[in-house]
């Protein structure tokens, strides 16, 4: 990668927890700009998590790249799933949710990758799961480049478990601030630039524009059109950028495409060989020190019971729960149907009642 540096000049090191964000149309570039700066942060010994990606699969790339050679790589994936890989490819697989800390300093290229989850919700879910991880990371010795390739996507994830969308904001702003605190690095990209807060925006190290086309750049960023051409900035290549720092220095610069970058159409999953498939086993009730939570069979029979009439204090004398949880079990299953048209949980357990809202 080369930089002119037209204003100030910034000396940019890949041992530091910086927060990048790329903008630019459609094509323009902006996840093969990423995978660059992550090969860059490969060669420094750090980890790579490509955290989020198009439904295509894009972050599945890198298991055809040189890096999958030498470095060793995890694929994350949902509950119950079975990923069938081609004795070419060396990588292990295990559900996100049982990701843990010890797997950021064993593996080099942790890839979180949309066609491994049955369900956009199961996705958010898993990136959920792995950002609260990486909140508990207070002890490091070894960097995270985490690429997240639309940034609107980890605000998304982050509206699934905040109660308001103020909050789910509130969350991600933090999150970047605080992210070198826990070693992390973070770059994320954009179609548009006001996908995301200026709060969050104001938060980064360098702002990198691609080809802006027929937008341009918001009001407030004009004085880089004093620097740069603003119909080259409309237009450039996709090897081509214009850097902004959080201090103000301005540089346009060119680094080279990498070869293994998935391209719009290309069924990526196939090539590689990959067969994907989605079990669905229902899930047992876990310990936690002082209960047992509500496992699927038992939400199941829950469901049927107030189903037939029972109320909710003669279920939780068979069941042997309390009423509050037997409540809490029938308002899940009707969300879930509002939501995603069917009970998740009675699916899992073979329930004829999945598609059926109970209301008394």
């Amino acid at each position: 990668m080369q930089i002119a540096w037209l204003a100030g000049k910034h000396s940019i090191s890949f041992d530091k927890p910086y927060t990048w964000f790329c903008l630019g149309v459609r094509g323009s570039g902006k996840s093969a700009f990423l995978e660059y700066l992550a090969e860059l942060h490969l060669k420094q010994g750090n980890c790579v998590l490509d955290l989020f990606a198009a439904r295509s699969g894009e972050n599945l790339g890198w298991l055809r790249s040189k890096w999958a050679k030498d470095k060793k790589i995890l694929l994350l994936t949902a509950e119950n799933t079975i990923v069938e890989v081609p004795p070419s490819i060396d990588v292990n697989v295990k559900p996100a949710s049982k990701i843990n800390l010890d797997d950021f300093n064993e593996y080099d290229i942790i890839i979180n990758s949309s066609p491994l989850y049955p369900s956009l919700d199961a996705e958010f879910d898993a990136v959920n799961v792995i950002i609260d991880k990486l909140w508990k990371r207070v002890k490091w010795h070894r960097m995270i480049f985490l690429l997240v390739r639309e940034a609107a996507n980890l605000l998304f994830s982050r509206m699934k478990i905040a109660e308001t969308q103020h909050l789910a904001k509130a969350f991600m702003a933090y999150w970047l601030r605080e992210s070198r605190h826990v070693g992390c690095s973070l770059a994320l990209d954009s179609q548009r630039f006001m996908a995301v807060d200026i709060d969050i925006r104001s938060l980064c190290d360098f702002l990198v524009f691609k080809a802006q086309g027929s937008g341009g750049l918001p009001r407030d960023l004009w004085y880089v059109y004093k620097f740069v051409n603003p119909s080259w900035m409309q237009r450039m290549s996709a090897h081509q950028f214009t850097i902004l720092s959080r201090r103000g220095d301005i540089g346009i610069g060119v680094f080279p495409l990498t070869e293994w970058h998935v391209k719009e159409g290309e069924g990526i999953t196939s090539k590689l060989g990959l067969k994907v498939k989605f079990e669905e086993v229902a899930e047992k009730g876990e310990y936690r020190g002082t209960f047992y939570t509500v496992g699927d069979e038992e939400h199941a029979k829950i469901v049927s019971l107030y189903n037939e009439g029972l109320s909710m204090v003669k279920i939780a004398e068979e069941v042997g729960r309390s009423s509050a949880t037997v409540r809490v079990q029938v308002s899940r299953h009707n969300k879930a149907i509002e939501k995603m048209g069917y009970c998740p949980f009675c699916r899992r357990a073979k329930g004829v009642l999945e598609q059926l809202v109970i209301v008394k």
